[in-house]
């Protein structure tokens, strides 16, 4: 796990230091920092606290998820919970790594492999409501602004294509033979079994779970559009909330499928066209970066860092064990 942690981080600084080499040549400028000094505090403090009201309904639909399969932690784990997925999220590529860490940090308060991934399931599952619900308008949307969907999109295609090559040249350099043990192979069989009949009854037992946990996967996406939206208005307080918070929804797509850690590079580079509208020219470069660290790299620090802790203190009672 440690090493796949460690690849994990050096290809998400690989696009992000990539990214920020190409907005500080492109539009970066030092006007930008004394303008941050001088930006309206109370949506700067929204941008946060939305971020923060995110992170609250990732914990609420975790917590409901597993509540209905009778696995008990507190409410304050479930923030720490939903941090780490963050970092998860952020060092690996697709945002699989994710839901391994919610794998973790659930199975720790005593949840069975099987549960544990039914309850990880579920969750996906429902996080992928929104996108659904939001497909139509930003059809929409991407007819009304081509260009700029079309631009985000090329952006998503090179990152894409990028990573497929550093993939591929990660594994040449990495090829190693595994072998794999019979017993292995059968307790990997028997979970499955196991996880597939409690999937099933959670679909069928658990309807009332599954659609409040549905809900606040939706309104964790919005606290996620409006943490932009408000950040934007810090700058430029005259556009309105909901034309802010549409112009991002082609970007949200862009990240949720880049096959980048965490969207990185996509979301970086992908900003300087989704919210060029509203900000001069001289303050794009500087406000992506700023929206990024919010929206993402925040969280991940400290997950990151609640990750480590959590480590090392399991670590710490199985060598006492």
């Amino acid at each position: 796990m440690y090493r796949s942690i460690f690849y994990g981080i050096i290809v998400t600084l690989i696009f992000v230091l990539g990214s920020l080499i190409y907005i500080l040549k492109k539009t970066f400028t030092k006007d930008f920092l004394p303008i941050l000094l001088q930006v309206d505090k109370k949506y700067l403090f929204m941008s946060i606290f939305a971020m923060f009201l995110y992170h609250t309904f990732d914990n609420l639909r975790l917590f409901v998820l597993s509540r209905a399969m009778n696995l008990r932690y507190s409410f304050l784990y479930g923030y720490i919970v939903s941090f780490i997925n963050t970092f998860g999220a952020t060092i690996t590529p697709a945002h699989m790594g994710g839901e391994f860490m919610s794998m973790y940090t659930l199975s720790r308060k005593g949840g069975k492999l099987h549960k544990v991934m039914s309850i990880v399931t579920m969750k996906t599952l429902t996080g992928m409501v929104f996108f659904l619900l939001a497909l139509p308008y930003a059809i929409y949307h991407l007819y009304k602004n081509p260009i700029q969907s079309l631009k985000i999109l090329t952006i998503l295609i090179f990152f894409f294509l990028l990573f497929i090559i550093l993939y591929i040249l990660l594994r040449l350099l990495s090829r190693r033979k595994t072998g794999e043990g019979h017993n292995f192979f059968k307790k990997v069989k028997y979970t499955i079994k196991r996880y597939l009949v409690v999937s099933r009854i959670f679909l069928r037992d658990k309807k009332g779970s599954i659609l409040l946990a549905s809900v606040n996967s939706v309104l964790l996406y919005v606290c996620f559009l409006a943490s932009g939206a408000f950040l934007i208005k810090s700058f430029n307080p005259e556009p309105k909330l909901f034309t802010l918070m549409e112009h991002q929804l082609m970007l949200l797509y862009a990240i949720f499928v880049s096959p980048t850690p965490g969207g990185s590079g996509v979301g970086e580079v992908g900003a300087l066209y989704a919210f060029n509208t509203f900000l001069e020219a001289s303050f794009l470069g500087g406000f992506s970066l700023l929206w990024r660290f919010i929206t993402q790299y925040a969280s991940a620090l400290v997950g990151g860092l609640l990750l480590f802790l959590l480590v090392l203190k399991d670590t710490k009672r199985l060598r006492h064990a």
